[in-house]
């Protein structure tokens, strides 16, 4: 959903962004501004800048710039809906439902939910100390998973008890109401309370601004009758189909590269040996919902599912899903051990690591379980598989992909390259696939460094000096600048100026939509210009309007057909090398 302008701007004025940034770097206050070293990169003398005046920061060093919105984006690794709701909760600002009404009841439901879930883990964690723990404490030990991984993942126990946290629940003052819609306690036809989990180790699941919003828990009891592992149903909070499984720790992963996983001990023994850009759904298939989120954080995913049938199955139902939304898919298969958790026990982390590094693609895994349903040694057969395979290759819209696959292709089956490339070319020309051709130009690269910086003062100066804007004003307008996003600042510029309205440079910025368009903005509203000399500043106003004013002039004569127009931009473009604005 998109949230209005209104709200958007009530949240970004209610944080202020000295007070949040300081959360993560130490600022000191230098003349009206703040500095301090910059959390996005290495540095030994501060070049990151946070002007409270226009809730912006910079860092001159690797040039991160924005709204308290972008830092947490850029710091959390959030899209903007999640920066929105981190902000919000952070001022305790109610947001909106997806109709756009503002529900403080349901809001604060939500919030009570996520209290329970908080308490009830706390609880869980606390049980391990229990001595009727030492069955779960007994597992973890023989899982080998150590008391600090404990501790990052809330590890912990729901006691061999069916009323414990209906009863811990209803001495906190909760009422049954709430208790039975947090999904943890359930109710039976005869109105008696127990349980959703007990006798079971319990894996917190957390969502990516970190709050618990379920559980799942693993039987210990060896019973037929109950499921090996049991998660927390959908609710107010929690929905399994739009989760997984330690995002809020693999979010944070700087390669954009995600590993896909079958279970909970899975994740947690990859992240106890350093291996933490890793997740698992949530007992259900991984679906459409699952790469919504996983795509905020990655382009590429190795999937690791165990070898077996099922695992294998898995795999092949997940490779579309990720192919067709964009996702760089390769395919790693433990072998000599059962999961990725064993293959770490008998053999370390260091080797772990090489098996991943030699993950396989996914057109590669996709032959060889094709080659499994044939005997290449058969003629016939052979030929069938090698039909299969170029099918398989020919769905691949990149010629030099086409060509990479039919070697690895012909390598694993032994089957020649010509022929493959032979069946290939022959599906591609049955289907009529061709490339198509667009008869667009393509654009100038006019964007120099100089142009831009020309640009990006000039804009500064129009902004923050109404005298110097009714004077630029009849010699430059806002399709003189040629990049869209200037342009818009620019037309927004002139007509808060023409209103007689005051600039506020942080709430233009989130007038623009994406990030890189934000930032962009924000660094024109971060530089500084000294007014006090006028004739520097003349010279220099005169010089970057004649470069902004040629780059102009020269597009229409390199890009117009129209002989009238391309003479009056060759004219006008002469006047303007000789005329000296006076400031």
């Amino acid at each position: 959903m998109r949230y209005s302008d209104d709200v958007i701007e009530d949240i970004r004025f209610g944080n202020d962004i000295v007070e949040v940034i300081n959360g993560y770097t130490s600022l000191k206050q230098r003349g009206s501004s703040y500095v301090g070293l910059c959390p996005f990169h290495k540095e030994n003398t501060p070049s990151f800048s946070v002007s409270p005046d226009k809730q912006l920061y910079h860092c001159f060093g690797c040039g991160a710039s924005g709204t308290v919105y972008n830092f947490i984006m850029d710091i959390e690794n959030y899209d903007f809906l999640d920066a929105i709701t981190y902000l919000a909760n952070r001022i305790n600002y109610p947001l909106p439902e997806p109709n756009g009404s503002f529900d403080n009841s349901l809001t604060e439901k939500k919030q009570i939910l996520y209290d329970i879930h908080k308490i009830v883990a706390k609880k869980f964690y606390e049980n391990l100390s229990n001595p009727q723990a030492q069955i779960a404490n007994d597992y973890l030990d023989k899982r080998g998973i150590n008391r600090n991984t404990r501790i990052k993942f809330g590890l912990g126990y729901s006691l061999f008890k069916k009323d414990d946290i209906y009863t811990f629940l209803k001495q906190k003052g909760y009422n049954d109401e709430l208790i039975l819609e947090s999904g943890l306690v359930i109710k039976t036809k005869n109105n008696l309370f127990f349980d959703r989990f007990f006798g079971r180790v319990m894996f917190p699941i957390i969502d990516v601004q970190g709050r618990i919003i379920g559980f799942g828990g693993r039987d210990l009891t060896s019973s037929k009758t109950s499921p090996k592992y049991l998660n927390s149903p959908d609710t107010l909070i929690f929905n399994k189909s739009y989760n997984l499984y330690s995002i809020n720790i693999a979010k944070n992963n700087k390669n954009k590269e995600l590993i896909l996983v079958e279970g909970y001990m899975d994740v947690i023994a990859l992240c106890q040996v350093g291996i933490n850009n890793v997740v698992a759904s949530l007992g259900t298939a991984f679906n459409e919902n699952h790469i919504k989120l996983l795509k905020k954080y990655a382009n590429k995913v190795i999937t690791l599912f165990d070898s077996d049938d099922a695992g294998i199955k898995a795999t092949l139902r997940a490779i579309p899903i990720l192919v067709e939304n964009g996702i760089n898919v390769r395919v790693a298969q433990v072998k000599d051990a059962k999961d990725p958790d064993e293959y770490i026990s008998k053999f370390g982390a260091n080797s772990f690591t090489q098996f991943l590094n030699n993950a396989k693609s996914y057109i590669s895994f996709q032959i060889i379980q094709k080659m499994k349903d044939y005997n290449i040694n058969d003629p016939i057969q052979k030929i069938d598989f090698t039909k299969e395979v170029s099918k398989i290759i020919s769905a691949l819209s990149s010629p030099v992909e086409r060509d990479v696959f039919i070697n690895e292709a012909s390598q694993i089956t032994k089957i020649s390259k010509d022929a493959i490339y032979e069946e290939v070319n022959s599906i591609l020309s049955h289907n009529n696939n061709t490339f198509k051709v667009t008869n667009k130009k393509p654009k100038k690269n006019i964007n120099n460094n100089k142009l831009d910086e020309a640009r990006q003062s000039i804009l500064y100066i129009l902004a923050t000096n109404i005298n110097i804007y009714n004077i630029l004003k009849n010699y430059i307008t806002p399709d003189d600048f040629l990049d869209d996003v200037y342009i818009k600042l620019a037309n927004l510029i002139f007509e808060l100026n023409e209103k007689n309205q005051p600039i506020y440079p942080a709430e233009i910025t989130l007038k623009f939509e994406n990030t890189e368009e934000q930032q962009k903005v924000s660094k024109v509203f971060m530089l500084k210009v000294d007014f006090s000399n006028s004739d520097n500043l003349e010279k220099v106003i005169n010089d970057q309007i004649k470069i902004i004013k040629k780059s102009y002039f020269n597009k229409i004569i390199s890009e117009n057909k129209n002989l009238e127009k391309v003479e009056k931009a060759l004219k006008d473009n002469k006047t303007f090398d000789k005329l000296y604005i006076n400031i």
